[in-house]
């Protein structure tokens, strides 16, 4: 009965920042929702063992190997996209529109340098940390970092309006 209401406490305690873990990876709110769940029903099973350890470590390495092995069996052949028009907007959304910006360049790395990024950098893990979670060496762990960075830093979405106007006057954009 105590661990019962022990992973209970643990579930109110942890479901905000897994379901924020779980939206990070999937960038779909239902899908890390639904990730989130499985995940905690997959720490139920085995509460007893970690109860008195780390749970929180297992429950991150639960989310991103699920995450990751959901990615390779899932067929992704049609998605429906709601691409919104260009339209001008107020300064005062600039914040949501950085945002948004980094959700879809996250979108556009792979789902390791997704995770990878994600966990270093907003979970703010050790590279050894990542290493556990994704079950690779730190040496992937870095290459996928630094990939996802290099990624993320070339995104033509994060250039200011002087730089894409220089750009387009060099020809490269």
């Amino acid at each position: 009965m105590r661990a019962e209401q022990d992973f209970d406490e643990f579930v109110r305690a942890r479901w905000t920042a897994t379901a924020r873990l779980a939206y990070a990876l999937t960038l779909d709110h239902q899908k890390a929702e639904d990730l989130a769940q499985d995940a905690f029903t997959k720490l139920w099973f085995h509460w007893r063992k970690l109860q008195n350890g780390n749970p929180e470590a297992y429950l991150r390495k639960i989310v991103a190997s699920s995450f990751l092995s959901g990615r390779r069996r899932r067929w992704l052949g049609e998605r429906p996209t709601d691409a919104p028009p260009e339209a001008v907007v107020d300064p005062g959304t600039a914040q949501v529109d950085e945002r948004l910006a980094l959700r879809q360049a996250m979108a556009r790395l792979s789902p390791r340098q997704r995770a990878a990024v994600y966990l270093r950098y907003a979970e703010d893990l050790s590279e050894r940390t990542v290493a556990e979670v994704l079950g690779c060496s730190v040496g992937a762990v870095k290459q996928h970092t630094r990939r996802g960075l290099e990624a993320l830093r070339a995104d033509i979405t994060f250039a200011t309006p002087d730089e894409l106007a220089d750009l387009t006057e060099r020809g490269i954009s």
